[in-house]
């Protein structure tokens, strides 16, 4: 484009400009002139409808005319007041004060204790508006509005932050082999640092809280050691700062997984011995029978020869059980972990009275079960709360249909080293019963006694044994997973060892599939033949990712 033409235009858009400022300018001047009160209109509240003018912009003629014929005066704050947190200010007025109002009274409350006396006091942080009404009537009063605004005391600032370091400094010399440090962050306390061990950090936090343990390591309160307030660091002087809630960060070094193994042996032997006599003697006429035998099993020996029947019973039994159980749980340091391995069978319960009763039905369970909670108190020092039980089915303790249960169980508390053993239970128990049946007079006779009485003995012993052992562990690298685990070597029989020789696990390595077995046999067979399974994996392999072909 020429240089020529281009000035031109320039030219022509600055004249153009100049005219419409003018313009613009002298439209106003008229407006001016012709209301003269909309001036003090001309300025807008800060939350505005959307279509609503905005600040600075000029009102039409109609919406001045209503403003100002029905707004007679609109007043800002006209001042700005200062107030601390939970500390008052008393103001004393040259003129009486009628009426007051503040925007919020949970920011400040005022109280008036005469027309000219009033005390204004800072309830939380925050800024509202409160205004007062000077001398008669109303329509005439004069108004002050001020914006109050309530801070914190930064010499309550000042003086929490030196209480809780001269706390931070008592921690620190009673717990030398502890670093503590306090930040008190808002209206919190912040407790970080490390702790010699859990049982130290326990103590720690029992100090900045200011409450008491118990003999298991626990808060009396109930409360975390994350939660709770802190403790007026002088109380004699009264609560000369605002608590502060309390979170624990403190950083204890070493494992903080434990794993509990439980050793559960039992052995019981029972011995049954039993002995009678029954026999059935014709004289003349009449008959002469005994029966005395019990209900058990006999070995029985009958002689008769016409007139004598005689039957002699003996019976001996023993018996023997072993239960050895082998339960292992991990948990966290302070947390309670639980273990079963066994069953669950359904307990109804009735509720409820006449036509109001209902049947709920709960579970019981059976097996080998293991609740624990450990408590690390000094390097690899811990204290365990266990409760280990070994229960079996009872059928002949039923109720209803209902088995009862032969349970082996201990509920207690102990503290040991990393790898110790303790034998937390244990029974020693030797029981023994004897019975003699016989008739009265001739059972009682020496030598007729062992044809006239029924004799048994029984005999029972019981050993017992819980022990509880604590190792501190860490998760094991995938290199140390085992490559082996339960089972993984069990495979299935092929037809040949099961129907042939009766075997129901087939061998190592040789991963029979019955399922896929008649739809590839031949071909399956054909390699077994040649290169063993190496060649049948497609048929056998099952892996992570599912099965083979």
């Amino acid at each position: 484009m020429p240089r020529r033409t281009l000035s031109t235009k320039l030219a022509l858009c600055r004249r153009l400009k100049r005219a419409l400022l003018a313009g613009a300018l002298c439209g106003l001047g008229l407006l001016l002139a012709a209301q003269p009160a909309t001036a003090q209109y001309q300025r807008t509240a800060r939350r505005q409808p959307p279509d609503a003018p905005r600040a600075g912009e000029v009102l039409s003629p109609e919406t001045a005319a209503k403003v100002d014929a029905f707004i007679a005066d609109i007043q800002e704050t006209e001042a700005s007041l200062e107030v601390n947190l939970l500390r008052s200010k008393l103001i004393r007025t040259r003129q009486p004060v009628s009426r007051v109002s503040i925007v919020n009274p949970e920011i400040v409350e005022l109280v008036q204790y005469g027309p000219t006396e009033f005390e204004l006091i800072g309830l939380q942080t925050g800024t509202t508006t409160v205004t007062l009404w000077f001398g008669g009537p109303q329509p005439n009063a004069d108004i002050l509005r001020y914006q109050v605004t309530v801070v914190r005391d930064r010499d309550d600032v000042t003086e929490r932050e030196l209480q809780y370091g001269d706390l931070q400094d008592m921690i620190n010399e009673l717990f030398p082999n502890s670093m503590v440090y306090l930040v008190p962050v808002a209206d919190k306390l912040i407790v970080k640092g490390q702790a010699r061990d859990s049982e130290e950090a326990t103590q720690i936090m029992a100090v900045i809280r200011g409450e008491t343990v118990n003999a298991y390591g626990q808060f009396v309160s109930g409360l975390g050691p994350v939660q709770g307030a802190a403790a007026d660091v002088y109380p004699d002087e009264g609560q000369s700062i605002e608590a502060s809630s309390v979170i624990s960060m403190l950083e204890v070094p070493g494992e903080q997984q434990v794993m509990l193994k439980v050793r559960i042996a039992e052995l019981s032997r029972t011995s049954l011995r039993d002995m009678g006599v029954e026999f059935d003697t014709l004289i003349g006429d009449s008959s002469f029978f005994t029966s005395i035998l019990s209900g058990a099993p006999t070995v029985v020996a009958t002689f008769d020869d016409g007139d004598v029947t005689m039957l002699l019973k003996a019976f001996a039994s023993n018996g023997m059980s072993k239960i050895l159980a082998e339960p292992n749980l991990v948990t966290l340091n302070g947390y309670t972990a639980s273990f079963i391995a066994g069953g669950e069978f359904a307990v109804p319960t009735v509720v409820g009275v006449g036509g109001a009763a209902a049947s709920t039905t709960s579970f019981r369970g059976f097996g080998t079960q293991l609740t624990f909670t450990p408590t690390i108190v000094d390097k690899d020092r811990i204290r365990l709360q266990v409760s280990p039980e070994f229960s079996s089915l009872d059928s002949g303790n039923s109720v209803g249909g209902i088995p009862g249960l032969n349970t082996r169980a201990a509920n207690t508390t102990v503290e040991l080293r990393e790898g110790q053993w303790l034998a937390i239970a244990g029974l020693l128990q030797d029981e023994q019963t004897g019975s003699n049946s016989r008739i009265p007079f001739v059972g009682d006779i020496p030598y007729l006694r062992a044809l006239f009485s029924d004799k048994t003995v029984t005999t029972g012993e019981t050993e017992l044994i819980v022990l509880v052992s604590p190792e501190l562990v860490h998760p094991m690298e995938p290199e140390e997973l085992p490559p082996l685990l339960p089972g993984m070597e069990v495979t299935q029989p092929d037809d040949h060892h099961f129907y042939i020789h009766g075997h129901i696990e087939g061998q190592p390595g040789c991963d029979h599939r019955a399922t896929v077995w008649p739809m590839y046999a031949d071909e399956i067979q054909a390699t077994m033949h040649r290169e063993k399974y190496q060649s049948s994996e497609s048929f056998y392999l099952s892996g992570p990712h599912g099965f083979s072909e």
